[in-house]
């Protein structure tokens, strides 16, 4: 075969993947550059429905496609050359198989003569992410061969639905061997033909399963159950048929994340008391998402000796606390629950109890934050979450460490219950929150904050190369306490130059100049006060960092009073 000819087939095989892949719903692909991977580059950026991203350093591109996958629930590309290129790309596969996320990487490959001779950017890319991907194919080399072509058409009907089904990522590894240049003729062709040829229905589509009645020995449980409750953990999936159900059959919601109107967000105040454990107790437990945040929470799930029904909508069934009784296989809107709904009550008894648990709580916070004189890492979410909720369809995403738990404890529930909050609770990491912020911003289109400390957000410096020049409304928030200090709440007896120095990790970065060198517009706040009118500098701005230097003494003291 003439050798130009080689780089049409690839384009060709390239293209007949992506728009199988594009036929099931897939949108957005973040591509790293590279030039194994070519003819697959071509085919994303020439293919009419994909929305291409270039993204100079892979992690950040893989951890972008997983935003977009949490927001738009259907499969991001991430796609990369051959070599270390894959490699980077480990903590988002890691984080998309933990938090049941849909994602798809495209790898590059060497052929196989190329392999395990010391070539160049060649390593051993054949399951390279172990058991993490829900699929894994291997394409093996071009052919021109109709049944390949329709195996490759197969595949991409394959991988979506594996993602979205199963829920986690796609590993597709495509050796590809030299010249990998097509023509602008050849490419030209080949789109042309694409957009003339009408779909195959016999091979598109996921099938989806028929609706189903919910188990009778649940139905049974919650009849009977005068005290059911409630435990919406991170990345649930079905939220607004949970929303719906619970407010008809007045069951209460403790919301581990926010985003579900009339939920309970301040219960981990309200269990951090032990004696508040026995008194809230309920005698019916239904889970639904990731497993909880909190410890308080996750603390009473272990002493709660009540059935605990969980939907089991990931695949590696996650329990942290080892209490659950009962699965419910699949997701809740999978069931036909509506026939289901009780009839409507008046507000319950144990609904009430929840209600001025968490009104009286939230009371003796709102003291302790008022006599508070020095700026906390508290204040930057109790003055900055209602400002936030006055734009609508404002996305949250939140790091690691205090941010996720502090957003809960010191945001006002009347914000929080309405704001729709993103999270990486898998492998719950700091690495990549500032790309998974982009990739979500660039996959809903709507206004998003991110919340993040200063180490997670010097942890994914990178993902700004270029931010100025996307199509993004996205405000980051940095909550500047100089280092971890997280890990101040260890059970260290001596907190030493060594603790300092390992555990802590202070930092002096200038994170100004960090914005100046990436142009992002930027404001500071290092008082309460000062918090509003810096967010006012930047609201006229669709991207900007607010940099909120905070006392981390005096926000661990505040803290330990709670």
């Amino acid at each position: 075969m003439p050798l130009i000819d080689t780089a049409g087939l690839l384009f060709r095989w390239s293209y007949h993947l992506v728009n199988a892949l594009c036929r099931q719903g897939v949108q957005q692909a973040f591509i790293s550059p590279g030039s194994r991977s070519t003819p697959l580059v071509l085919a994303l950026v020439h293919h009419p429905d994909i929305q291409c991203h270039a993204v100079l350093d892979e992690r950040s591109a893989a951890y972008m496609a997983l935003g977009a996958g949490k927001t738009a629930k259907v499969p991001a590309l991430f796609a990369c050359t051959s070599g270390t290129a894959v490699a980077n790309a480990f903590p988002a596969v890691v984080e998309a198989r933990m938090s049941s996320v849909p994602m798809i990487v495209l790898s590059a490959d060497r052929p196989p003569h190329m392999r395990a001779i010391g070539a160049s950017q060649t390593i051993d890319q054949i399951k390279i992410f172990g058991d993490y991907p829900v699929f894994f194919f291997d394409t093996g080399e071009a052919l021109e061969n109709e049944e390949d072509f329709r195996r490759l058409e197969r595949l991409g009907m394959q991988a979506v639905d594996f993602s979205t089904t199963k829920g986690g990522p796609v590993h597709i590894n495509l050796p590809f061997r030299k010249p990998l240049e097509p023509s602008d003729e050849q490419i030209m062709r080949c789109v042309r033909a694409y957009s003339s040829k009408p779909a195959d229905a016999s091979i598109s589509g996921t099938v989806k399963e028929p609706s189903r009645p919910l188990p009778g020995e649940f139905l049974q449980m919650l009849a009977s159950a005068r005290r059911p409750l409630v435990v919406a953990g991170p990345d649930t999936p079905d939220l607004p048929a949970f929303y719906t159900w619970c407010r008809y059959g007045r069951i209460p919601v403790l919301c581990e994340t926010g985003g579900f109107p009339h939920g309970i967000t301040k219960h981990p105040l309200i269990l951090s008391h032990t004696d508040a454990i026995e008194f809230m107790a309920p005698d019916l437990i239904l889970r639904t998402g990731g497993d909880p945040v909190h410890h308080p929470t996750i603390s009473a799930l272990k002493q709660w000796s009540v059935p605990q029904f969980v939907f089991k909508g990931h695949p590696d069934h996650p329990d942290a606390s080892l209490s659950v009784t009962h699965r419910i296989s699949g997701l809740l809107s999978q069931y036909n629950w509506k026939r289901n709904l009780p009839d409507p009550e008046p507000v319950t008894e144990y609904e009430a109890l929840w209600a001025s648990q968490s009104v009286q709580a939230e009371g003796e916070q709102r003291k302790k934050l008022d006599h508070q004189k020095r700026f906390t890492d508290a204040h930057v979410y109790d003055r900055l979450l209602p400002l936030v909720l006055n734009q609508p369809d404002t996305r949250i995403v939140l790091s690691n460490s205090f941010p996720i738990r502090d957003y809960l404890l010191f945001g006002p529930e009347q914000a929080v219950t309405k704001l729709q909050a993103i999270v990486n609770r898998g492998a719950s990491g700091i690495d990549g929150v500032t790309s998974t912020a982009i990739g979500a911003a660039l996959a809903s289109g709507k206004p998003t904050v991110l919340f993040t400390g200063d180490l997670a957000f010097l942890h994914d410096v990178t993902a700004l190369n270029n931010l100025m020049s996307r199509n993004i409304r996205l405000k980051i928030v940095v909550v500047n306490n100089r280092g971890g200090t997280i890990f101040r709440m260890l059970p260290f007896e001596n907190k030493d130059e060594q603790y300092i120095r390992f555990f802590e990790t202070p930092q002096q970065v200038n994170i100004p100049e960090i914005a100046r060198a990436h142009d992002v517009p930027f404001e500071h706040a290092d008082t309460p006060d000062r918090l509003n009118e810096s967010w006012e500098k930047l609201g006229p701005r669709h991207t900007g960092i607010l940099e909120c230097r905070t006392d981390a003494e005096a926000s661990m003291k505040l803290r330990s009073t709670l």
